[in-house]
Parts: structure tokens; sequence; C-alpha cells
């Protein structure tokens, strides 16, 4: 299967990504192999780990997903470059999914580019000094940039020159498809998305030429200023300056970007809601809650991977495509989103699958136990408490926990999204641990969509209600078929039995 390489710049590519997996595991089809490349100079910042520890849940669950099912939960494959590169080559790389930066290991930009070793007797050292001032050179690497994009491309260039990168290169087919995540308001992504652009348009990397590298699909999505900061002048990310920063970055990306064709895909999105942040530079205090944004942006993702019009020749695009994000609806003065808030492709896209993965999520958490003795369950393979205490439910229950986090960020955050009637668990320091409902019959916790009506002889049928209904569709679709293993058999069952369970009470 082709692969579809995601390059994730900084902290907004991390939160994009995390909503990317979210719609992979609700079963959201993509007819690649998803290779997340998570490019962050900030190793403890949190929503890095967050997203490196959800993609590597999904790795360890993806192993039990059927192959021949054809419509699955987790069943598209999500690698690390490091898997790549080690199923093509028998070359042991990292199997993270964040990649190091070379000679980036703390300290400040002055040490990095090693201006006390400069000639002082030369022009680099007035050089060096005339670009950067003295803040720029004290600047503390090891929490990012702190929005200095023109540090960033600096320090982004060594990942062109790092192993992972050429192994990349070596690696890349004309089949594979390449997309960049990166903010336009800030340092890390300013700076890396034009610069990863330019050295995939060169094609050479470390003095060899790669012609399929050169033309690539490439697309992006460059996301708008969505949110501001707290804090005053003292700080060194200003949200008052996001604006300017973006229209400067505006103005070079038509003039290296967009004027000489070098993107075949550009989307563009952002948001103007004062929705406010804590400003933390960086490190594991750098958590910040799911956004709406972040969640169009990666099906921006899915929308760029199923074109299959794009070209490119001689390192230039034909026909490129530029493409914004917006919603059918919405009440300004209560700004909040549901399904029925969303065009109709929005819709067709994600309003079944999440709604999938949110039954399913809720059947294991509230009631799976209360039917080891079901006909689906307790027949071999049997799904029974052992079952639960293994390594692949403890990996699926991790999972689904961040993806109820990731519904309560998403409904209190400015614009909310709110698709499901959820109220949120939050802790001493604000943070949202968990998600809770107000009733057992989950065909009632659906926004804006209400049940079907039934006919008198559908209601003296008695199919029973909430749960009861897709233990029924459970227990009819295990009749007769054979399971390798019980963990294929929760994917494949749930699966189908949400899905039909779903179109015969709601949609």
């Amino acid at each position: 299967m082709p692969k579809l390489y995601v390059f994730a710049i900084g902290g907004t590519g991390s939160r994009v990504v995390k909503s990317l997996t979210m719609l992979l595991a609700a079963g959201i089809k993509s007819n690649y192999e998803i290779v997340p490349i998570i490019l962050d100079p900030d190793a403890a910042a949190a929503d890095v780990s967050r997203t490196t520890r959800l993609l590597n849940n999904y790795r360890q669950i993806n192993k039990s997903v059927n192959p021949n099912s054809s419509d699955s939960f987790f069943k598209n494959k999500i690698e690390s470059l490091g898997d790549v590169v080690g199923a093509a080559t028998g070359d042991a790389i990292s199997n993270e999914f964040r990649l190091n930066i070379a000679d980036l290991n703390g300290g400040t930009f002055r040490k990095f580019i090693d201006f006390n070793l400069l000639d002082t007797t030369g022009n680099n050292e007035a050089l060096i000094s005339l670009l950067f001032s003295n803040q720029n050179l004290d600047l503390d690497l090891e929490v990012g940039f702190q929005g200095n994009p023109n540090i960033g491309s600096v320090v982004l260039n060594k990942f062109t020159d790092s192993q992972e990168y050429r192994q990349f290169a070596q690696n890349y087919s004309a089949e594979d498809k390449i997309f960049i995540i990166s903010s336009i308001f800030g340092g890390t992504g300013a700076a890396g998305f034009p610069l990863i652009l330019k050295n995939i348009r060169e094609g050479i990397v470390q003095n060899l030429y790669f012609e399929n590298l050169k033309n690539a699909i490439v697309g992006a999505v460059t996301v708008l200023p969505y949110f501001k900061l707290d804090g005053d002048g003292n700080n060194n990310i200003q949200s008052s300056t996001f604006m300017s920063k973006t229209k400067s970055a505006l103005s070079y990306y038509h003039t290296n970007i967009t004027s000489n064709k070098s993107i075949n895909s550009l989307y563009y999105i952002g948001d103007s809601a004062n929705n406010n942040y804590k400003n933390v530079v960086g490190g594991s205090g750098q958590k910040n809650d799911a956004h709406f944004v972040e969640l169009a942006a990666a099906m921006a993702i899915f929308d760029f991977a199923d074109d299959q019009t794009l070209s490119s020749v001689n390192g230039k695009v034909i026909d490129p495509k530029y493409k914004e994000f917006g919603i059918d609806s919405i009440d300004n003065n209560n700004p909040l989103i549901t399904f029925p808030n969303l065009a109709d492709a929005t819709q067709f896209m994600i309003k079944e699958k999440l709604t999938q993965l949110f039954f399913f999520n809720l059947y294991l958490e509230n009631h799976l136990k209360n039917e080891f003795k079901a006909p689906f369950a307790d027949n071999n393979p049997k799904i029974d408490q052992n079952f639960m205490n293994n390594q692949f439910y403890s990996a699926l229950s991790e999972f689904l926990k961040e993806f109820r986090i990731w519904l309560g960020e998403l409904k209190r955050n400015k614009v909310g999204f709110e698709p499901f009637k959820i109220q949120e668990r939050i802790d001493s320091e604000g943070n949202i641990v968990d998600i809770q409902i107000s009733s057992q019959d989950i065909f009632t916790l659906l926004n804006g969509i209400d049940k079907k009506r039934k006919s008198i002889f559908e209601k003296l049928k008695g199919a029973g209600s909430g749960y009861h209904i897709l233990t029924n569709k459970l227990n009819d679709l295990a009749k007769g078929v054979n399971f390798s293993n019980p963990e294929s058999k929760l994917l494949d069952l749930f699966s189908k039995a949400t899905k039909a369970s779903i179109n015969q009470e709601l949609f």
C-alpha cells in the first residue's frame, strides 16, 4: 500500500495529528498507510507527548485488526518512519514518531551555531550580529523557537542533514504522497513548512538526487491564528503579534510557494474566536485543549489523500489547488458546533464514524462486563475478564480514554464542538480527566439528532433500547462466524454492530 508521509511541525502539528488519529481509529478510510513525522525541538512538550503516546497505542491496537475486514475500527495502518525503513532495508533506526534534530541538545541558539568560534577578525560574526539580536542568540532552544521563525529556519535545516531524512528520501516512491501541517503565526511551523517544501522540490538530499521526491504530490494545511495567549509584555510569545506574523508569512508564501507552483494543494484554516490559552513557554506545561480547527485540519488530510487529479513535473505543480474550510451554519450568540451545523460533505465523512466509536467506547466502559454470558462474548474466542486484563485491552482502554478527553476538550473550547451530550470531569488543576453521560439510552446522546420514530409494530416487537439494542446486534452478527482471536473479534463485531444499530435507530 502506498504511504502518506505527514510532517507535523510544532505544537499545532502534533495536535492536528491527534485529531487525525481519532478519525482513523473511528474507521475513516484512507488508501494510504499513514506515516507521521513529528518535528518539534521541544522534546518535553505535553502536546507532543500526548500525541506520541496515542500513536503508539494505535499502532499496538492495529496489529490485531483482521486484515480481511473491509470496515473496522483502527483499520488504517499507522507507522513510524523507522517502521518503514526497517521493513524496506532492515536498517535499525528509531521507531519513534518524533524525530530528533541533530545537535539540538538544549542550550542557547548562540551555542547551536557555535557563535563563539566564529572568526572575530572577519565578517562572519558581524553578519550574524546583524541578522540576530542578542535576545535571539541567547534564546533557550530546549523549549522551541518561541515565535522566532528566523531561528527556526536555521535549526530545522539540520533535519535535512539527518540520517532519517536521507532514509525518507530513499524510501519515497512515486505512489506515495506528502502532507505538511504547520501553524503560520508562531516560530516552528512558520519556519518549517517552507523549508521542508523547498528541500522536497530540490530533490537533492546529501548530494544524492531523488526524482520521486522532487516530483512528489505535496499537500499542506497552514493554520492561521485560532487562539490567543494570556500574559503580559514580559512574555517571549505575544498573541498581539500573531496577525502581523501571519501577514508577513502569507506574503512570503505567495512569493516562494504559490507563485512558483511548489504545492499541489494548500488548505487554509483559522478562527477569530477570543479563545485564550495559558502562555506557557514549552515543556510539560504546554498542554492545550483540542480545538475544532485542528479536527478540520485533520479532515483536510483525507481530502488531499482522496484527490487523484494532482500531478507534478520537473519539480513544478500542474494546476495547484487552494482550499478553505467552512461550516454550514452557526449561532454567533452560542458558538457551539454540532453535526447538523456541518456541511453535508463533512457530515458524510465523520458523523457516522465518530458516533460508532463513541458508542463502542461507552459500551466497553459502562456495559461490557454485564454481558460476558451473552452469546457474542461467551462463544470462543471468549471476551471475558481475562481478556480485559491483557495488553491489547489495556492499550485500547488508554486510547479510548484519550478519545473521551478529546471530546471533552473540543466541547469546552471556543468555538466548541459538541456532537454528543457529555459532561466533562475536571481535576483540581482544571484538566479534563474523563467525561460522563446522563442517559443509558445511548441513542439519545446526539445533539440535534433525534431517534427515528418507530411504528407500533416495532415498539411491540420489544427490541429494547440503548445498550440492549447493541447487544442484540452483536449476538446476531456473531452467529456462525469463526474468529481467530478475541482482539479481532471485538473490533470487527463492534464495528459492524454499531453501524447497524446507528442505521436502525438514527440515520
